[in-house]
């Protein structure tokens, strides 16, 4: 699998400079950008290089991106830091609960066995050997 990325990868550099030397004098071309906003004057920019605006544009993206990718994973590593301390109080918690002493008074107090469920201990005996 990792021999066929590299023959994909190798082959997609090989088109992109095929493609580059093919346009070689557009992307030298120069271009000026214009703001036009009403009641405004016009903001013209210096003339840009195709490639310029490109790289800028790829560039500009991949802030865009990582800003995006940057603020969520803020957003999971302060709830993740939140569950870690919830998570560490309840495992405290648990712990001084395990220690504790057993008494007696803290040991609940079965029923009778003839008052469990509906009938009688008796009742139950007389009806299976019956």
């Amino acid at each position: 699998m990792k021999i066929v990325k590299v023959m994909v990868v190798m082959l997609l550099g090989v088109l992109l400079v095929a493609f580059l030397f093919q346009n070689y004098n557009a992307f030298l071309s120069t271009t000026i950008l214009e703001f036009r906003l009403p009641a405004l004057t016009p903001f013209r920019s210096m003339p840009i290089p195709l490639y310029g605006i490109i790289l800028g544009s790829i560039f500009g993206g991949g802030l865009l991106a990582a800003l995006y990718i940057g603020l969520g994973n803020f957003r999971l590593r302060r709830k993740i830091r939140l569950l870690r301390r919830e998570n560490k109080g309840l495992q405290t918690e648990l712990q001084s609960l395990r220690n504790l002493p057993i008494t007696e008074s803290d040991v609940p107090v079965s029923q009778a066995p003839e008052t469990i469920g509906n009938e009688s201990v008796e009742e139950a005996a007389e009806a299976n050997s019956g």
